[in-house]
């Protein structure tokens, strides 16, 4: 019943209560990864105050952003006459802020500003909302100087240090994650954790498989549509997916992710032809040609934002629990209150109810994989 409580024992024998998924939202504002010198201060509660307020303070760029504004008020670099604007691109040490009229520029942040923020591997993501002022008095390059709260984010553990977060794209109404069902072949695994990110930030979600006419997309239409996802599958002579998908992300900010080679390219394309959108690189006029290292946003006639991100062959989990991440697959949720032990990881416990749920088809098998592949790799419990 929806707001019971179910009560439990652990495997120590202590009782608890089960709040389901309610539980972990609680829990969301207090438990995210801390990263290196960016861990919340009074004085960053203080530098959010002065730029506004959002309504679920949630996860850590906020502490990050906080901290970046404070540090730029002690550089002097203020916001009185800065211009407001938005990250469009991230291209190897630089950015690209699009200001109020569409206009795209090069743009910095003071050195004296970036040494002395630590820890982190990318304090700016696509679709931060920035006050920026011209470099030098020119009218070309910008220096950013506040970055204003973040709505939410997607972040991944950095491929090189998993210690460290990679934001992929902020400020979002949904996320995209497209896949192959051939040709690379269906790669269940990456798209359950990309899910799980998205549930984690309470960003809606939809499931797009490409290459439908090289293989028959309706088991794995049928696995996400069953637990309750938007899914399209895409090819030749598949019209109607493909006019539902364009409906379904009309006038949101979406981000689209995916592994490589996946027809994403393809895909945005034929979603919204004559857009002129050129997946996969950041090529400005006068700027150069540069490799999205961190994403690439597009702005679409009828008020869809785009976010395009670089194919990844991985995509790493870190700052959750085992039972956080179960909570966070809704067909093993519905399970987890009834195992035997409230924190059960649904491993070896005795009286787990998801692995009987698995055991008789109840819970598909790829997705119990995905998440015993997310607790033994990612979060250290193998």
């Amino acid at each position: 019943m929806p707001g019971k409580k179910y009560k439990g024992t652990n495997r120590h024998g202590e009782s608890v209560d089960r709040a389901g998924l309610g539980r972990l939202r609680r829990a969301s504002g207090k438990q995210r990864a801390r990263v290196g010198q960016w861990e919340a201060k009074t004085e960053d509660e203080q530098a959010l105050d002065s730029v506004g307020e959002i309504e679920r303070p949630s996860h850590s760029g906020e502490a990050l952003l906080a901290r970046f504004n404070r540090l730029a008020g002690v550089i002097g670099a203020g916001a009185a006459d800065g211009q407001p604007g938005e990250i469009a691109a991230v291209a190897g040490a630089g950015w690209i802020v699009r200001d109020s009229s569409g206009r795209e520029r090069p743009a910095t942040v003071r050195n004296a500003l970036l040494k002395r923020i630590g820890g982190v591997r990318n304090p700016l993501a696509v679709g931060d909302r920035v006050r920026w002022l011209a470099a030098d008095g020119s009218g070309d390059d910008a220096v950013i100087v506040v970055v204003e709260p973040r709505r939410n984010q997607v972040a991944r553990a950095d491929s090189h240090n998993r210690s460290l977060e990679h934001v992929v794209a902020a400020n979002l109404d949904c996320l995209m994650v497209t896949a192959s069902l051939r040709e690379p072949d269906l790669k269940c695994g990456l798209i359950d954790r990309y899910l799980l990110l998205a549930a984690w930030n309470a960003i809606p979600a939809a499931v797009v498989l490409t290459k439908a006419d090289l293989a028959d997309p309706g088991p794995a239409t049928a696995l996400y549509r069953g637990i309750g996802l938007p899914t399209f599958a895409l090819g030749v002579g598949r019209d109607q997916d493909q006019e539902a998908l364009r409906s379904w992300l009309a006038g949101k900010a979406v981000v689209v992710v995916g592994q490589s080679g996946v027809g994403k390219s393809t895909l945005i394309n034929r979603l919204f032809p004559g857009a002129g959108i050129r997946i996969g690189s950041v090529a400005e006029a006068g700027h150069g040609r540069h490799t999205t290292v961190g994403g690439r946003s597009w702005l679409l006639g009828d008020g869809t934002r785009l976010v395009d991100t670089p194919g990844v062959r991985e995509c790493g989990i870190a700052g959750l629990t085992a039972v956080d991440a179960a909570l966070l697959f809704p067909d093993l949720a519905k399970f987890h209150r009834d195992c035997r032990f409230a924190d059960c990881t649904h491993r070896h416990e005795p009286g787990c109810a998801v692995r009987a749920a698995v055991a008789g088809g109840a819970i598909a098998a790829t997705r119990y994989e995905s998440y015993r592949s997310i607790v033994a790799e990612d979060l250290g419990m193998g």
